[in-house]
């Protein structure tokens, strides 16, 4: 047995290729043993007429939550399609971690030790020998596209891939799998994303909400139109409330229970840059789903000049201009490394320029960062009156030049 890794590492990259499918499909992942969320879903792909085997899951079945054993059998009852997560790997294997690739130490790390035992010592022993049956990668023709349904990546099943990073690697994964179309999961967030006329899919997770200060949980549709594969982004509300005290009462993670009711995550130690300053700002992919936010929270601020939802649009400046745009992310996400200066000293350094050049996104942004880093207030507002400090003697030493142009005109 090889301890605390990954074995697909060591696995053959077999896929295993589904034929061909027609009709619509539901996309989901990350289902985190959260029962009702699960019951949901099920629900909306009844409404929607959706057969079970055209409902496809990107792994992690178990997971976070309170009710591992009532979700693997009410998943096998169901029918639905699914590759096998991490968390599936792991349990198949008889490990003794999640294999989710957080960082020795970290808060996610520490939890993880908490929850994941809880889940193998919840799961009878068919559940359990029923991980050994679940494929790591599936494919299957959908149009006239070859579609491949990976976790984190192929190959590498732990690997993080977000809209804003891992481009090469998205470029590896459509080549070495021969797809037009990768629906992956693993990361928790959802996106969609053109790379040189292929398309990648994360349809997000129904068991954790996306940090975007809303319970709601995401997943997506695809449909073929006039032969055109067509796809979109969904979410939907569930009994919440009834899965985080479940987590309470078993000892589980309070910071991930308060999650399910928050929409806020406890860290953001996987996030890149420009998805941590995301946080808290409600997902939208069309007006519709932008409305019906605003109708709900019944939105506390008037219009102003400088929408917070825009903070999520900072990643489509790419879309005018590629190759620049994607050097300076790559650049962005470089400075804000371990280095010489520590992450957190870097982000007061953030938080006290984004003052002075007055940016409302960066504060927001930096603000929230800070808070996660374990910034104080006092220090945040100390750091703000250094910048304006030195904002405020730039100004006044910029006088001299004045009365140096007086004195020389006046003579």
């Amino acid at each position: 047995m090889l301890p605390n890794r990954l074995y697909d590492t060591y696995m053959d990259k077999e896929i295993k290729h589904m034929g061909t499918k027609a009709g619509k499909l539901l996309l989901f992942g990350g289902v985190y043993s959260n029962l009702q969320a699960l019951e949901k879903l099920i629900q909306i792909a009844d409404e929607a007429g959706i057969p079970p085997e055209n409902c496809i899951s990107t792994g992690d079945l178990t997971g976070y939550c309170a009710q591992p054993e009532e979700t693997v059998q009410l998943f096998q009852k169901w029918g639905a399609l699914s590759i096998a997560g991490n968390v599936e790997l792991q349990l198949a294997n008889d490990s003794e971690d999640c294999g989710c690739d957080f960082k020795s130490g970290s808060r996610c790390d520490d939890f993880s030790k908490m929850w994941f035992p809880y889940t193998k010592g919840r799961l009878s022993k068919e559940s359990l020998d029923s991980m050994k049956n679940i494929p790591e990668y599936i494919s299957f023709d959908y149009g006239n596209k070859k579609v491949t349904v990976v976790h984190g990546n192929y190959g590498n099943t732990s690997e993080f891939i977000f809209k804003s990073n891992a481009t090469e690697s998205k470029e590896r994964c459509f080549k070495e799998t021969k797809s037009d179309i990768i629906i992956a999961g693993h990361c928790g967030l959802p996106f969609h994303q053109t790379i040189k006329e292929k398309v990648w899919l994360n349809p997000g997770v129904i068991g954790m909400p996306a940090n975007d200060g809303t319970p709601r949980v995401w997943y997506m549709m695809l449909d073929i139109v006039n032969g055109e594969v067509i796809y979109t982004h969904h979410s939907f509300e569930y009994d919440a409330e009834s899965a985080q005290k479940l987590m309470y009462k078993n000892h589980l993670p309070e910071a991930y229970g308060d999650t399910l009711t928050s929409g806020i995550w406890d860290n953001m130690e996987i996030l890149p840059e420009l998805e941590k300053m995301g946080q808290g700002i409600p997902i939208y992919f069309n007006q519709e789903q932008k409305n019906t936010i605003q109708t709900k929270t019944q939105k506390k601020m008037a219009n102003t000049y400088y929408d917070p939802a825009d903070l999520r649009k900072f990643g489509k400046i790419t879309e005018w201009s590629e190759e620049l745009g994607t050097k300076f992310f790559d650049y962005y996400g470089k400075v804000f490394e371990e280095g010489a200066l520590s992450a957190r000293e870097k982000s007061l350094i953030a938080l006290a320029v984004s003052h002075v050049v007055k940016c409302p996104y960066c504060i927001d942004a930096y603000t929230k960062d800070g808070l996660q880093k374990g910034i104080t207030k006092e220090e945040m507002m100390e750091a703000v009156h250094v910048g304006a400090a030195i904002e405020g003697g730039a100004t006044l030493v910029h006088g001299v030049q004045m009365m140096n142009k007086y004195n020389k005109l006046s003579m």
